[in-house]
């Protein structure tokens, strides 16, 4: 029994060679493949994930945040989703999502301009 690589039974679209979908373009061909349900979550926009260092223990985590970047080695005022709100150095850029960053100060030089400030 051989295998058909595309729908052949009017019941999905499947894609054409002008790149959109109609169920007239099912001729079996693997180009013509069915992809399924199409629904998805849309993103808006991008994150950019850091570790950082709290100015008043020395704590670190790994946050995120959405749109904005951080500059390594500035200081900010973060808001964050688990409510650790203070000034923290940023470390280093991050791979790992982290705890999200729900708003962040304008850079300051160093802790005690944050604190002094906040």
């Amino acid at each position: 029994m051989s295998k058909i690589p595309s729908p052949q039974n009017n019941k999905r679209a499947c894609l054409c060679k002008n790149g959109k979908y109609s169920r007239k373009c099912c001729d079996g061909s693997f180009q013509a493949q069915g992809i399924g349900s199409i629904t998805k979550e849309i993103l808006t926009g991008v994150w950019y994930g850091y570790n950082v260092t709290a100015c008043s223990n020395q704590h670190t985590h790994h946050v995120h945040i959405h749109d904005t970047q951080l500059t390594v080695g500035k200081t900010y005022y973060l808001r964050l989703e688990n409510n650790h709100n203070e000034c923290y150095t940023i470390d280093s850029t991050s791979h790992a999502e982290g705890i999200h960053v729900n708003s962040a100060s304008v850079q300051y030089d160093d802790c005690a301009d944050c604190e002094s400030a906040n």
